[in-house]
């Protein structure tokens, strides 16, 4: 009961945080992309028995004005303390596999890798076998190996082994799959928009190595095309790639200039 209790704190606690966060436009987003392996660091040794924080450890400023990412490392260091509890004691049964369901879930949703990969491959490969998932739910999990095989790690052999070992059919997967493998962004960023939010997070790895290509199938080809297609390419604003991708094209109005020809 004690790991029942435990885990029973962290949903409440999880669902204040996205409660509260939900409130205000994209502070959630903002809130789970703050948060980081230092930040799980800084808070290891604030956990109390009992899952939550000591008094003074909460903050108090807005989570719209600093999207701080306090509670929600409390709360991920708290997953991982369930999660380490669980494969310590063996356990297999209802409770363990629905602790992983939602330990899971939450960290794709953080983009911890270090915490969902494991939980996913013991979910999948140690509790599934002993106490099997609903079909909805194991092809809910098993996309999201697939995904993070080729998503993440670029391993397109193993996330083509995993779905042939699991007879996994699924059309968006599929066309994930199809765009990496053929370096297809006009694919990639259609795909992106249709799929839910947690495979969403999971594509997010290859969003990087996609728009690169992107943008230098761009430099080969144009001399100069209109803003809104670069952006549509690249699946990012234009200040966004000028930031962020240190984009050095020059921008006319709406007409981004890619390159002169060099007088004679």
């Amino acid at each position: 009961m004690v790991q029942e209790t435990y885990y029973n704190k962290i949903v409440e606690r999880y669902m204040q945080f996205c409660a509260a966060a939900g409130r205000h436009d994209d502070a959630l987003d903002k809130a789970f992309a703050s948060l980081s392996l230092d930040s799980l660091d800084r808070v290891d040794q604030k956990i109390s028995p009992d899952g939550v924080s000591p008094p003074g450890s909460s903050v108090s400023t807005p989570i719209a004005q600093k999207a701080s990412s306090l509670e929600l490392s409390v709360l991920t260091m708290a997953m991982r303390k369930l999660r380490e509890a669980i494969v310590a004691s063996s356990r297999t049964d209802n409770f363990a596999q629905r602790a992983y369901v939602f330990i899971i879930r939450a960290m794709i949703l953080t983009a911890t890798y270090e915490s969902y990969h494991p939980a996913l491959l013991h979910l999948l490969y140690k509790i599934h076998p002993s106490t099997a998932l609903p079909s909805p739910e194991l092809h809910e999990f098993v996309s999201y190996h697939i995904l993070d095989l080729s998503c993440r790690l670029g391993d397109m052999c193993n996330a083509f082994s995993v779905r042939k070992r699991w007879d996994f059919r699924d059309k968006r997967v599929e066309m994930v799959l199809k765009a990496l493998v053929h370096d297809d962004w006009v694919i990639f960023w259609r795909i992106r928009g249709v799929v839910d939010g947690y495979q969403r997070k999971l594509m997010f790895w290859a969003e990087e190595g996609m728009r690169k290509h992107a943008l230098k199938c761009l430099g080969r080809s144009y001399l100069g095309v209109d803003k809104a297609y670069v952006e549509w390419c690249a699946g990012r604003s234009w200040e966004e790639l000028k930031l962020q991708d240190g984009v050095g094209w020059e921008l006319e109005g709406d007409r981004v200039t890619i390159r002169r020809i060099k007088a004679k």
